[in-house]
């Protein structure tokens, strides 16, 4: 598994974010295609925002994650 490379403000707006499309497209009277979509980025948004871990972040090498500690990813204690 990765580490956690989501900060906590960005945990929240992808939860709200996710919330919000995943109760539009709920309520939308018949699901096309575009809502089907929407349905699964914001799945995916929701589940970022709990496990505070992006691949797509992930893969383009990005961390918002702010460790305990103060030392970023990638460095070692002497």
């Amino acid at each position: 598994m990765i580490e956690r490379n989501l900060g906590n403000i960005e945990r929240i707006v992808r939860l709200l974010l996710g919330i919000t499309f995943l109760a539009w497209s709920v309520t939308r009277p018949s699901l096309n295609g575009v809502d089907w979509f929407v349905m699964v980025v914001a799945t995916a948004l929701i589940l970022n925002g709990i496990f505070s871990r992006c691949y797509l972040w992930y893969v383009l090498d990005l961390n918002t994650h702010d460790p305990k500690d103060g030392r970023s990813r990638g460095e070692t204690a002497c």
